[in-house]
């Protein structure tokens, strides 16, 4: 899907700030210390709202008794909740009328806003232009200069890896009796995200950014500050991975200017929320379900 890029910048600041909180107990640090990869893996993931508060009233009274795949769970769908906290900064941004540029798409209908594509290139710039996994996502050219890419065939490899997501769609989708061909194969196409990405188009906004659309999506929005206390922490937990309770607690109280700094200190106080909901067994749905925003519209009254 889109917004990868901004996603996992997220949920891994998040990740890397709360355990410096006094909010935030020690057995969440815990899951934060050893599941950043179920985090990230729910961060990228979408619907959310439908069913993470769901997952987290089921868990509450099995905690006590948690083991290393009920953290995992919690891991994921932390990062599940830091996904709709940017979301509710993020979207209104991309709905604005005249950032709704979308590029040369086979499909402009099922493609991520032009807006949308320069903020994940600018956060690959800021945060992960040397990180290989990224760099050769960004950059899949890139690929054939790898170590050991001699040894297969990277199109063969792209077709293999089409058919085998097609092939586990087939299996989690029931054959009914009563279904013809046709809507078994639309019921499997449906339980896809009907998205059209064209990496070219992240490739030209991370090498090459046009001025003019940079200026309009980013810098003239402050979509990223970082003179914002709380980036300014996420960038020195990032350089050395050290900070202090009290500087990531006076980051948080501190208003940032910047969409992705108010992005990030939403998802922190989602988190935050989530584990006062554990800790406080007086602490009720309703109450999680309005600190986490859920049934309410977003900024500019668009649904999130």
């Amino acid at each position: 899907m889109s917004e990868h890029i901004v996603h996992t910048g997220i949920i891994e600041d998040s990740f890397a700030i709360a355990p410096y909180l006094s909010q935030i107990p020690d057995d969440f640090k815990e899951v934060m210390r050893e599941h950043l990869g179920f985090a990230k893996l729910g961060s990228i993931t979408v619907a959310g709202d439908q069913f993470s508060f769901r997952l987290l009233e089921e868990w509450r009274p099995l905690w006590s008794q948690r083991d290393d795949n009920l953290k995992a769970k919690l891991a994921f769908v932390l990062g599940w909740i830091s996904h709709r906290a940017c979301d509710r900064q993020m979207k209104p941004i991309w709905n604005i009328s005249e950032m709704m540029a979308r590029g040369s798409d086979a499909d402009p209908k099922l493609s991520p806003t032009e807006c949308s594509v320069y903020h994940e290139a600018e956060l690959y710039n800021l945060y992960y232009k040397d990180d290989p996994s990224f760099r050769l996502a960004i950059f899949p050219d890139e690929l054939q200069a790898c170590r050991g890419a001699e040894l297969f065939d990277l199109d063969t490899a792209s077709e293999y890896m089409q058919s085998a997501f097609g092939v586990n769609l087939m299996n989690i989708q029931p054959f009914s009796a009563d279904d013809d061909g046709q809507a078994f194969f639309e019921n499997i196409c449906l339980r896809a995200q009907k998205f059209y990405v064209d990496v070219s188009r992240y490739t030209r906004a991370s090498g090459s950014p046009i001025p003019k659309l940079r200026s309009e999506y980013v810098t003239d929005i402050d979509w990223y500050d970082e003179n914002d206390d709380i980036l300014k922490v996420a960038k020195k937990i990032r350089s050395n991975g050290v900070s202090s309770t009290e500087e990531c607690e006076k980051a948080m109280k501190a208003v940032a200017n910047s969409h992705y700094g108010l992005a990030l200190q939403k998802s922190l106080e989602y988190m935050i929320s989530s584990a006062s909901y554990f800790s406080d067994p007086t602490m009720s749905m309703d109450t999680l379900k309005d600190k986490l925003d859920i049934g309410k519209l977003g900024r500019k009254g668009l649904g999130v």
